[in-house]
């Protein structure tokens, strides 16, 4: 008998046995793997994630030829769950689906608007503004998806009294194909689809899901980055990875061949499994990698009654920032990775239930505190932010990631052991700098000093958890003064939701994205001197 550790549960596995199977007999059970094919590998939907003990299982399939099955140092393999089998006993396997227990942000600060939505019932026929979808008497259902690099959020609504009825989230299953947009964007040319059949899959496992009845959901507003959002729409995204880098809708906007770039379909045409005439619009991008999901977030701000400027940083794999008052706003995409998501590092992990989230120096040691209270597993991007601050603070390491007295790795718990080594800390320190340099160029741009900031806007998961001192000791975040600092959470998904329910609000995020500038950082005259610079742990001058 072998032992296969799913999703943190023991299940002994028999020889020639697949890991679906096993998870057949998990108190889980197997619905936690999407599948439409009886297991027979034609899907390619049941993808695990292996992370220990992928030498006890059978060598890779014809099928599962698109998976990265030799991955570099640091990141896990995946395989299919019908393909993959026990090949040998006394073995520890590891795996983990995609719905694994995340600290998901699902919500945000919700904006003030009047409930008006664009799909509304009138006299039994549903219309999405002035065209006919169906005849329909029975409730009526919208969706907002926020697609991000690591996480989907859901949010299912009324739409006829405008109330959220069930919030769902998940890890973005696309991760086989990379942990950053240009990884997936450089899949996707050696597998056309795959990634948009892959997130449609688990998305319609996640709607089968709900208690509801899905032939009523007649509306969905999708958020993204544009890579996340094109993808999920199947378009081409070749274009978003080479120079100039630019979406094909944003290249038709350019071209004259369209007036918009946000997307409009109808959910038959993507396979979705709600009601098939249901219409499903994109948000639009703001520019280049700044897309539908800082769009989004945009349109959840207050309108600001003076000038007075504000910032709003987007926090993640994909950090997009934004600078400016009522009258003018500049933005940049910084290409921060994955490192504090737990990318690339050994014991780097996602937040969820063992990841340490913080820590402290302690006697000698470290007061350590994990996600759910559980024995730690590893460490999560809160945690990474306060172990740098606390190395610094205590004369550890010095400003250029360098630890002291000639140490290799750093040791935060013995069993299992997780720590930090010195080319780890290089990588967080690049992944700093990216963030620290387009906040700081697009102050420049304009003339600022953080000072003049009156509102420093912190969005999505990452931002709204880390300690804002240790983030501001270490370079991650402008020196705002705290009471300046105001979390919004999952701003993507709140923004997503008040388009799909409001008329005015999808009119503004239109007339929003064409208003705002864009700033290529890297055509900066002094980028890579200032990104050199960026580069050390110490607070952003």
């Amino acid at each position: 008998m072998a032992t296969v550790i799913f999703n943190g549960e023991p299940v002994e596995g028999r020889l020639g046995e697949s890991l679906f199977s096993v998870a057949d007999r998990s108190a889980q059970g197997s619905y936690e793997i999407a599948s439409s094919c009886q297991r027979s590998g034609a899907c390619r939907e049941c993808i695990l994630q292996v992370n220990a003990g992928h030498h006890a299982l059978s060598p890779p399939s014809p099928e599962e030829a698109f998976l990265q099955t030799d991955p570099e140092p640091g990141e896990p393999v995946f395989r299919l769950a019908c393909r993959a089998r026990i090949i040998r006993a006394e073995a520890t396997i590891e795996v983990e689906t995609f719905k694994r227990r995340l600290d998901i942000a699902v919500e945000g600060r919700p904006p003030s608007y009047r409930v008006e939505p664009w799909v509304e019932r009138r006299a039994g026929r549903v219309y999405a503004d002035d065209r006919e979808l169906a005849r329909w008497d029975g409730p009526l259902y919208g969706l907002a998806l926020d697609i991000g690099t690591t996480t989907v959020v859901l949010h299912v609504v009324d739409l006829l009294d405008g109330r959220t009825l069930f919030v769902r989230a998940f890890e973005n299953p696309q991760k086989y194909g990379g942990s950053d947009v240009m990884h997936r964007i450089s899949f996707d040319r050696s597998h056309p689809g795959q990634l948009h059949r892959t997130l449609i899959a688990h998305l319609n496992q996640t709607l089968r899901s709900l208690p509801i009845d899905r032939t009523a959901v007649f509306a969905l507003a999708v958020a993204g980055n544009p890579t996340m959002r094109d993808l999920f729409f199947g378009l081409d995204v070749q274009s978003i990875g080479q120079s100039p880098y630019l979406s094909q809708t944003q290249a038709d906007v350019i071209a004259g061949r369209r007036q918009s770039t946000s997307v409009r379909t109808q959910a038959g045409e993507l396979k979705l499994a709600i009601n098939p005439a249901a219409c499903v619009y994109g948000l639009p991008l703001v520019s280049h990698h700044v897309g539908a999901d800082m769009a989004a977030v945009l349109v959840t701000l207050p309108p600001e009654p003076s000038d007075a400027p504000f910032m709003v940083i987007d926090m993640g794999t994909n950090t997009e920032v934004a600078v400016g008052n009522r009258h003018r706003i500049i933005c940049a995409s910084c290409p921060a990775g994955p490192a504090f998501e737990g990318g690339r590092l050994a014991c780097g992990m996602a937040a969820c239930d063992g990841a340490i989230s913080a820590l402290r120096r302690e006697n000698g040691g470290w007061r350590i505190t994990t996600i759910g209270n559980a024995p730690p597993r590893g460490i999560c991007g809160s945690g990474l932010v306060d172990l740098l601050a606390e190395l610094r603070a205590g004369g550890a390491m010095d400003e250029m990631g360098r630890f002291c007295n000639g140490d290799s790795r750093i040791v935060i718990s013995p069993r299992p052991p997780v720590y930090l080594t010195s080319r780890e800390a290089a990588e967080l320190a690049q992944a700093k700098a990216a963030n620290a340099l387009g906040q700081k160029v697009l102050l420049r741009r304009l003339g600022l000093t953080v000072s003049e900031i009156a509102t420093y806007y912190l969005a999505g998961a990452f931002a709204n958890k880390i300690d804002l001192a240790n983030a501001q000791r270490i370079g991650l975040l402008l020196p705002v003064p705290q009471e300046r600092i105001v979390r919004i959470g999952n701003a993507s998904i709140e923004g997503a939701k008040a388009v799909l329910l409001s008329r005015t609000m999808r009119d503004r995020v239109e007339a929003l994205v064409r208003s705002i500038e864009h700033v290529e950082l890297e055509r900066e005259p002094d980028f890579f001197d200032l990104f050199a610079e960026l580069t050390s742990f110490a607070p952003i001058s």
